[in-house]
């Protein structure tokens, strides 16, 4: 059921299925995290403990930009890439799961206060709430903005496997919908609004 919606034909059915997905995933590995993982536990492995952002936040907004656009390149070259293990099923665009894995890493940090900047920390529930308060925190418009990326570009595979055959398709073959090109634009628009809320926070 949830594949058949992934591979959809309808844009908006991709958009609903993997937002559910995204909230159960994000607020779930969240809160184990919390309890299971220890304080910090991804601070010192996260590269930008050692970026230097401008104190101008026009400048800085951008340079939060293009360090995020890094997430929309993989999911980007991942969607390239599909498989599926039957005849029944349509292929399925790898660009999910490196989403899921960039929702999960964004959780783990969330969970463990794996923040860069300096923040006291709080307990889970001002945590989990706090990422609603999109005026302030850049959390969930970024990773909303990688989500539509993610359904705007889930059906432009060049490699498809199926079992251990794999084929491959010509780029003019891939055919882009009005609907998909809006969904792309908006996608980089949050993630452009999600840096400039991120480099007041860093500025303030």
């Amino acid at each position: 059921m949830i594949r058949e919606k992934l591979t959809s034909d309808k844009l908006y059915e991709k958009i609903i299925t993997l937002t559910s997905i995204f909230f159960l995933a994000f607020f779930g590995i969240t809160i184990l995290s919390y309890y299971l993982l220890p304080e910090g536990f991804l601070l010192n492995k996260n590269n930008l403990t050692n970026f230097d952002t401008s104190m101008n936040i026009i400048i800085c907004t951008f340079q939060i930009f293009a360090w995020n656009m890094i997430s929309v390149v993989a999911i980007f070259i991942s969607s390239l890439f599909s498989k599926k293990s039957n005849d029944k099923q349509k292929y399925l665009s790898l660009s999910y799961f490196v989403f899921i894995i960039l929702v999960s890493i964004s959780a783990i940090t969330l969970g463990t206060w794996s923040f860069t900047f300096n923040a006291e920390s709080v307990p889970l529930f001002e945590r989990v709430v706090s990422m609603f308060n999109i005026t302030k925190r850049a959390g969930l418009i970024e990773l909303y903005g990688q989500l539509l990326i993610t359904c705007s570009v889930s059906n432009k595979y060049l490699v498809m496997t199926y079992k251990n055959k794999t084929s491959t398709r010509k780029i003019r073959n891939i055919k882009w919908k009005k609907s998909e090109i809006i969904c792309f634009i908006i996608g980089i628009l949050f993630m452009l609004i999600g840096a400039f809320i991120e480099s007041k926070a860093i500025l303030s």
